[in-house]
């Protein structure tokens, strides 16, 4: 396990990567300059979930074991606070000034809105089987869950918590992208093999693309125009053309990759690796590996886990 006796300040450098070792009740923290693990930050039990409050410069991790979500300072990478979230959170959305949390309690079919100040909840929105991956629509109005159990995502109103509308996807949606411009939400159905494209105007399905088996994540790059997703079983990302969705390259990576995320500082696709307890660093000019960084036990990093130094 990689440990630093001194937590570094989070600004030294370019970005940091936060990601949640379910196996071992950390955070590893890469330095995105130096392709380095800095630090590991003890956590809840089996931590999952990872959502970055940019302009508050907080990073929020839920803790499917201990249902709870701790809260990160990035100046000092210490855990500021531990709020309980419901029996089994697991996706999680943050506001970007960190004032409101979303997490999905999975067990209970139900999302929580949480005060992320006071640690009150605010408001439990009971919602389809087995809600995973959340996204804030960019105007933060409204909220998109993936109900892996039930096949769709929903569109919540974030103010009042009214279930607004329901999208039917493929088998099993588990983690969702939104696109940079909040035109496109990108939904990965594991047992599908293959990911929804709906428009959020229409709140319609407007293409399906196939990719590798049992896919998990998504991201994209900082103009929307490359689709990333990570394939669990086949230990691979695919790389994917926005404007045709087409498959550009199958990347190796590490076995079982599940969390992904693009840095554009970098201008690199980071892709933890449950099985070899690792991130995968992936060049996003030539779509080819270029590091492995070791990181704690059993790395997962669901949800979006990079903090750009802007």
């Amino acid at each position: 396990m990689l440990m630093c006796c001194l937590a570094l300040p989070a600004f030294a450098g370019s970005g940091f990567a936060y990601i949640t070792n379910q196996g071992g009740n950390t955070i590893s923290v890469i330095d995105l300059a130096s392709g380095k693990a800095i630090t590991e930050i003890p956590v809840g039990t089996k931590p999952v979930g990872v959502a970055i409050a940019s302009k508050s410069k907080q990073v929020f991790i839920t803790n499917v074991e201990s249902g709870n979500v701790s809260v990160i300072g990035t100046e000092d990478n210490k855990v500021l606070k531990q709020i309980a979230a419901g029996s089994s959170p697991v996706g999680i959305a943050v506001k970007a000034d960190g004032s409101h949390i979303f997490v999905a309690d999975w067990f209970n079919n139900r999302v929580l809105k949480i005060d992320a100040i006071t640690g009150k909840q605010l408001r439990a929105i009971e919602i389809s089987r087995a809600p995973a991956g959340l996204a804030l629509s960019t105007d933060e109005k409204v909220l998109y869950v993936a109900n892996r159990d039930s096949n769709d995502i929903a569109f919540i109103d974030t103010a009042s918590g009214k279930v607004l509308s329901r999208t039917p996807v493929g088998t099993h949606p588990f983690g969702i992208a939104l696109s940079p411009d909040g035109a496109r939400l990108y939904s990965v159905n594991v047992v599908s093999d293959n990911v929804s494209v709906i428009d959020t105007a229409s709140r319609k399905v407007i293409a399906t693309i196939k990719v590798g088996d049992h896919p998990y994540c998504a991201t994209l790059n900082a103009d929307g125009s490359r689709l990333y997703v990570s394939n669990t079983q086949a230990d691979t990302l695919s790389v994917i053309d926005t404007s045709n969705y087409e498959t550009l390259a199958t990347v190796d990576v590490g076995a079982t990759p599940e969390g992904v995320d693009f840095s554009s500082s970098q201008n690199q696709i980071y892709v933890a690796s449950w099985m070899e307890n690792e991130v995968t660093v992936v060049d996003a000019s030539t779509n080819k590996v270029v590091k492995h960084i070791p990181t704690g036990k059993e790395s997962r990093a669901f949800g979006s886990f990079i903090l750009e130094n802007r």
